[in-house]
């Protein structure tokens, strides 16, 4: 019965560790969904994904980056966290972070390209001595954080990665032997407060895998499928224990407006799905939790989910759970405030609680 020893030892342990006032998942920076969906996990696999423009990197950055650093910065937790940015420059991703310090700190909404004065705007002196004061916050990111955006084909994230854990001060391999050889199973961490975090941002621009053995270029559909299978499951989820989060953008055909023979719009047609992860939908079999980022306003929908996007317009946007194996969140939404500029999330009150003439809330979130 070494098995259910196995299982069993796995809930006295996480047992022990709430107990004590530890963390068994990185719970999400959104009051009311935190009641009901329990975040990352080790070893879990998450997708995000929208269309093109949505402000879904914007998204992955507020719902990990910063959650993870605000959720464990006072804690025993030792997190690691590999971005693999592949849309984006490593100067531009910590220039994000500096406006959200700059909101966070002094409600100054500005974007990465006003911080490098392009345009018509330029960085006054009164405002550079503020992005001065961001230096240990980004130092504190950066302890953790390591961004990596010119590796962009599987087998180089994967030797990037590997890496880490072959450093004997993190941790050491676990072998069985089969058939005479020793064979990989696992990996111990010498410490359970080390949490380590794969992102990547996102799968759609990987480059097409070279295999060594035939020396030939796997296509796009199976360089995701070696991605996502090989990869991501077998040696970070299931070896590492490490947890994974995956940006898939939508096909652009499904930010087409489709429309009912009487002219109605089909709200759930433009709405991300499953069938529309785009290159290679196959690979959704392995993620356990899919989550959608919506923007109806782009549609000119003026009501979605109780929610009056004509007052909202594009500070609002429907976080919607499409895949769940977990909490039994699928199908529902959460209704967010989105700044666009900086990257800054809320969550919304209820929808019936918005429409509460004495709660001002839409003039409030109008005016943020």
């Amino acid at each position: 019965m070494q098995n259910f020893k196995k299982v069993l030892d796995q809930i006295e342990r996480n047992k022990s560790i709430k107990e004590s006032g530890g963390i068994t998942s990185i719970l999400p920076p959104f009051p009311r969904l935190a009641e009901k969906y329990g975040g990352f996990t080790k070893g879990s696999i998450t997708a995000i994904t929208a269309g093109s423009g949505v402000g879904k990197t914007k998204f992955v950055k507020y719902f990990t980056i910063m959650n993870i650093f605000k959720r464990t910065v006072n804690s025993n937790i030792k997190p690691k966290v590999f971005y693999f940015a592949l849309e984006e420059s490593e100067t531009d991703f910590w220039l994000s972070f500096i406006a959200m310090y700059l909101y966070e700190k002094y409600k100054i909404t500005i974007s990465v390209s006003q911080l490098k004065s392009i345009g018509n705007y330029t960085v006054n002196q009164e405002l550079l001595e503020k992005v001065k004061g961001a230096e240990r916050f980004i130092q504190q990111l950066q302890n953790n954080v390591e961004v990596v955006d010119h590796i962009r084909n599987p087998t180089g994230i994967k030797k990037y990665v590997k890496a880490f854990f072959d450093n004997p001060e993190i941790g050491e391999y676990e072998y069985k032997e089969y058939d005479g050889k020793q064979v990989t199973v696992g990996y111990r961490y010498k410490s359970d407060d080390t949490w380590v975090f794969f992102i990547l941002d996102h799968i759609s621009l990987l480059s097409n895998e070279m295999m060594a053995e035939t020396r030939s270029r796997l296509t796009t559909y199976q360089t995701l499928d070696y991605m996502v299978k090989d990869i991501t499951l077998e040696l970070f989820s299931k070896k590492f224990k490490m947890a994974n989060i995956i940006v898939h953008q939508q096909t652009p055909s499904s930010e087409k407006a489709q429309y009912t023979n009487r002219g109605a719009l089909i709200e759930e047609m433009l709405e991300p799905s499953l069938e529309e992860l785009h290159l290679n939908k196959g690979v959704q079999q392995d993620y356990e939790i899919v989550l959608g980022l919506f923007n109806p306003s782009r549609h000119n929908i003026p009501v979605h989910s109780g929610y009056d996007v004509s007052l909202l317009g594009q500070k609002y946007r429907s976080l919607i759970f499409l895949k769940d194996r977990h909490f039994g969140l699928e199908n529902s939404a959460v209704g967010l405030y989105f700044n666009g500029a900086n990257g800054e999330f809320q969550e919304l009150p209820r929808a019936e609680e918005m429409s509460n003439p004495t709660k001002n809330y839409y003039e409030h979130f109008i005016k943020l």
